[in-house]
């Protein structure tokens, strides 16, 4: 059962976010599976994904670190999957280009863009440059309006737990494709927009 929200404005707050966000002409959803979440892993996996849906990059990517025990059990990637793969410096240009001047969505923004910074940093290269950097995540948990007992604000929940409580199809998790294309239902729920794929 839904629980009553704490701040119904917040909720409201986050609707026309979401709405205003799909009347931009276009953005990207973005996210990345890593070799693990230190400050030396890397990434090793990109999906992107536009306004629309459509697929613009989804590739596995080689790091010059080795994948993490750990990180390989969440997303399934392993260090003989990505010996062959590009390395980001093969597809760097394609992706600033891509960026370039655009907003960017992420589920959890503050992790994946860490990621993809250390990642660049191995190439001494500079930064995606993007207009806006918009956070799925922290934007769903105003919506959602949990109260976090243990500091404040709004709890913060997995995409697969929002997802599958907001009755969206939970498919391919903890793959980049995957997870974008989870997040732009997300967002499209969190506008008032019903899902062409909804769970039930």
């Amino acid at each position: 059962m839904a629980t009553r929200h704490t701040n119904p404005r917040d909720k409201a707050a986050v609707v026309k976010w979401a709405q205003d966000l799909l009347q931009l002409s276009n953005f990207y959803v973005l996210d990345t599976e890593t070799t693990g979440v230190s400050k030396q892993d890397q990434i090793c996996q990109i999906g992107i994904i536009d306004k629309n849906g459509d697929v613009v990059l989804d590739t596995l990517v080689k790091p010059t670190v080795r994948i993490s025990s750990g990180a390989s059990a969440v997303n399934g990637i392993s260090d003989k999957m990505v010996k062959d793969a590009p390395t980001l410096m093969d597809v760097y240009t394609d992706i600033s280009s891509m960026l370039a001047g655009s907003t960017l969505i992420a589920y959890n923004m503050d992790f994946d863009w860490r990621m993809l910074k250390q990642s660049v940093g191995v190439y001494k290269m500079p930064m995606f440059r993007v207009t806006k950097k918009e956070c799925a995540m922290k934007q769903y948990a105003k919506y959602r309006g949990v109260l976090n007992s243990k500091r404040r604000g709004y709890r913060w929940h997995k995409l697969t737990d929002a997802a599958d409580y907001e009755k969206l199809l939970v498919a391919n998790a903890h793959t980049a494709l995957g997870d974008v294309i989870m997040t732009l239902e997300l967002i499209k729920k969190m506008a008032g927009i019903e899902s062409d794929s909804p769970t039930t």
